[in-house]
């Protein structure tokens, strides 16, 4: 279950702030003939992310009714086809693709946060959750120069968002190994 939660936690953090970084610049790259200002692209990116911001509520509720263990694994799953879509998403089509996109990635934070609730011991929660941070602030750094250089590397963000899907593939085995019976408590 440790391993699970380490490995989580750093392709999502990754993830998480590889997109968040990002998306302003694919946003100017991808809808300049719909906004040419970054008024316009910061407004484009608010509403996105405030919709994005909905996904722990509904994720949080989703895990009340149905329990972590079977939510953890379709809201990874759902991040890897939208990053691949995305990698080929011309123009305007990435608005709908990123509000899908980052709708994933903010639902997955919660996911996380509960298997530490569930799973550790009280005595305990206060530490891992010290490690979890310290484990995504740790990989969130690596963000940055994967971006700039798939954007360099490739002259856009088709790689940058290929490379996130590989990532993501890392959530998505460590939910496939969840042993189901560490949930037993949910």
């Amino acid at each position: 279950v440790g391993l699970v939660l380490f490995v989580a936690t750093i392709c999502d953090s990754v993830i998480f702030n590889a997109t968040t970084i990002a998306m302003p610049k694919v946003f100017a790259e991808h809808l300049a003939a719909l906004t040419a200002s970054t008024l316009g692209i910061g407004a484009l990116l608010s509403i996105v992310y405030v919709v994005a911001a909905m996904a722990q509520l509904l994720v949080g509720q989703l895990i009340d009714k149905r329990g972590v263990g079977r939510v953890f694994l379709p809201v990874a799953a759902l991040q890897v086809p939208l990053l691949i879509v995305a990698s080929v998403s011309p123009g305007i089509v990435i608005l709908p693709i990123a509000v899908a996109l980052m709708f994933s990635v903010f639902g997955l934070i919660p996911i996380l946060d509960a298997m530490v609730a569930i799973i550790v011991d009280e005595r305990w929660r206060a530490r891992v959750y010290a490690m979890s941070y310290v484990l995504s602030f740790g990989a969130s750094p690596l963000a940055v120069p994967l971006i700039a250089g798939t954007h360099d590397a490739a002259g856009g963000f088709s790689t940058l968002f290929l490379a996130l899907a590989l990532i993501g593939l890392g959530t998505v085995a460590s939910a496939l190994f969840l042993p189901q019976r560490a949930l037993a408590r949910a």
